[in-house]
């Protein structure tokens, strides 16, 4: 019988500590986390490829708390915690025997937005963590990146995005 304002509310808190990660983890041992954001605990066990040490639950939750670690604000925190939402989605078995993930960055910007509308974040965080986590795979290959595809991110995400976006 908690309204999801005070829910939302209390997710800020935790997610703005310095250990976030500690808080989800007690969230999820606890049981409460499938109250809250259920579509988190789908990453539990789900293994990545040779380039992921931990399955996609770890995983998320260590980006969370490098975000803290760096102090990075809120719209930052909640696009690392997300940014691989949809991952157990997505997942197949590639042609080489190793596992994929294509499109799970468009598929977790639309979970990303319908958890935060569930919440009743403002539009304005809803709008800057779905767009982080929609193009958050633009800088994984540092190497390949060419002038032309940063002119290209930056017009999909904005030049007001760019530096949140390296930083996910």
């Amino acid at each position: 019988a908690v309204s999801r304002e005070r829910v939302r509310d209390e997710f800020i808190k935790l997610t703005m500590t310095d250990f976030p990660m500690r808080g989800l983890t007690m969230m999820k041992e606890t049981g409460l986390l499938q109250h809250v954001i259920p579509e988190l605990e789908r990453g539990i066990g789900v293994t990545q490829n040779q380039a992921h040490m931990y399955d996609v639950w770890e995983h998320n939750l260590r980006t969370l708390q490098h975000s803290a670690d760096k102090g990075w604000p809120l719209h930052v925190r909640l696009s690392a915690i997300f940014h691989d939402i949809s991952k157990p989605e997505a997942r197949r078995m590639g042609p080489e025997k190793q596992w994929t993930f294509y499109g799970h960055e468009v598929l977790g910007a639309r979970e990303t937005k319908k958890i935060l509308i569930d919440l009743k974040y403002p539009a304005k965080i809803m709008e800057k963590v779905t767009t982080l986590v929609r193009w958050h795979m633009f800088f994984s290959d540092t190497e390949q990146i060419t002038l032309s595809a940063v002119r290209r991110m930056i017009a999909n995400v904005g030049p007001e995005n760019i530096w949140d976006l390296m930083e996910v």
